[in-house]
């Protein structure tokens, strides 16, 4: 997931919301409680982005290793898996929001501040479904943004500074066309 803090936050505060308003959690502080929601969706982020980040800078450090057919997006996705595998992280993503769903799940098991009115696997079933709901988004706005770099008359090549920017551009203009930000 590589979604934006703000987009994190409306996300979070509405699955926070949806829980308190059909009554299937009371929290002593409903703030406290959408913010804890924000943190645990915001460290999920956080790991994913730092994960990205090592794997770009171990790839460019050694791309004179890296045989010239295999392309950097593709060494970048080989380290990458290595190092969540260390660290005990999905990057299926469908693993990854199971994953995220259940830290959620034992948060609300653990916290004092908040009783459950349902099973926790109900709970944590909605949550999955709404964070389905945004990554099947997220994974449109990406396609479509690696489309619209694709489709520019001078070739830029993925992993150059000047893409990242280009994409970080062209991501937040999709995500203000939605609505997300």
């Amino acid at each position: 997931m590589k979604l934006p803090a703000k987009l994190v936050e409306i996300v979070s505060h509405n699955i926070a919301q949806e829980l308190l308003d059909k009554h299937l959690v009371e929290a002593d502080d409903p703030e406290k409680f959408k913010n804890d929601i924000t943190e645990i969706l915001l460290k999920a982020v956080e790991e994913e982005k730092e994960i990205q980040e090592e794997a770009e800078r171990l790839v460019e450090k050694h791309i004179n290793l890296i045989d010239e057919e295999i392309r950097f997006r593709d060494a970048v996705n080989k380290v990458k898996e290595k190092l969540a595998e260390e660290r005990g992280i999905h990057l299926d993503p469908e693993e990854r929001l199971n994953q995220i769903s259940h830290k959620i799940k034992k948060y609300l098991e653990t916290e004092d501040s908040v009783e459950i009115f349902e099973h926790p696997n109900k709970i944590r079933r909605i949550v999955l479904d709404k964070l389905k709901k945004l990554i099947k988004e997220e994974k449109e706005i990406d396609k479509e943004v690696r489309q619209r770099i694709k489709s520019y008359s001078k070739k830029i090549i993925e992993g150059t500074p000047e893409w990242k920017i280009l994409y970080n551009r062209i991501y937040e203009d999709a995500l203000r066309k939605r609505g997300l930000m």
